[in-house]
This record gives structure tokens, C-alpha cells and sequence, in this order.
């Protein structure tokens, strides 16, 4: 875990540190998964913001047929994949953090040794 205080980049600039040392495993989960719903929000937002676009200026048919056309084939290829990440945001949001393994009493199998060489 990162202490409390500034934090120094390769760069040489002084950030300030963002988590706390007393932080728990679940905090960043929480953390982690809440910053990751929302990039995915933002860029579904972007990816259907810019097929509107695309579907758009295809629609007032500023360019040839042909590139028209394709502005309207990609227009739809870029909804379906934002309905893609759509599935993938709802999974993030379910998610919840994963069991520690559990450790067990067992010793490890010992491993035979090599014969060593004269």
C-alpha cells in the first residue's frame, strides 16, 4: 500500500497520494470497480455520440453514395459494440470481489533431489 504524503513521479512531479494506508482489500476493489464502470460509461457514451455522427452526416449524404454508405455500415458496427460494452458494464457493476484462496496445513510434497555430479 502507498503511505499517506506526496508521492514523486519519474517525471519529477509531486502528486498526492490518493489511498490510504489503512485501506482494505475491498476499499480498492470498490474503488477499482466503480473507476471502471465509469470509463466504460464515458466511452460507450463517446462510441454512440460518434455513430449518430457517422449516421448523420451519411444521412444528409455530404459525401459520395458509396462513402455515405459505408458511414451507415459503420454507424452500425459501432452501436453494436457499444451494446457489447453495455453487457460488459453490467457485469463490472455485479462484480464482487473474489475469495482469497484458502491456505491450507498441508506441507508441500517434497521434491526428490538430484544426484549430484563427481
Amino acid at each position: 500500500m502507498l503511505r499517506p504524503g506526496k508521492l514523486k513521479t519519474r517525471e519529477g512531479i509531486v502528486l498526492p497520494e490518493t489511498f490510504y494506508s489503512r485501506m482494505d482489500r475491498h476499499d480498492i476493489f470498490e474503488i477499482d470497480r466503480s473507476n471502471m464502470v465509469a470509463q466504460l460509461r464515458i466511452i460507450r457514451r463517446a462510441i454512440n455520440e460518434g455513430a449518430e455522427e457517422m449516421e448523420m452526416v451519411a444521412i444528409e449524404k455530404v459525401f459520395a453514395k458509396s462513402v455515405s454508405q459505408e458511414l451507415t455500415r459503420t454507424a452500425r458496427k459501432l452501436y453494436q459494440f457499444a451494446e457489447e460494452l453495455s453487457g460488459l458494464h453490467r457485469m463490472i457493476e455485479r462484480a464482487t470481489l473474489p475469495k482469497e484462496p484458502e491456505q491450507s496445513d498441508l506441507k508441500p510434497r517434497e521434491r526428490p533431489r538430484r544426484k549430484q555430479r563427481n
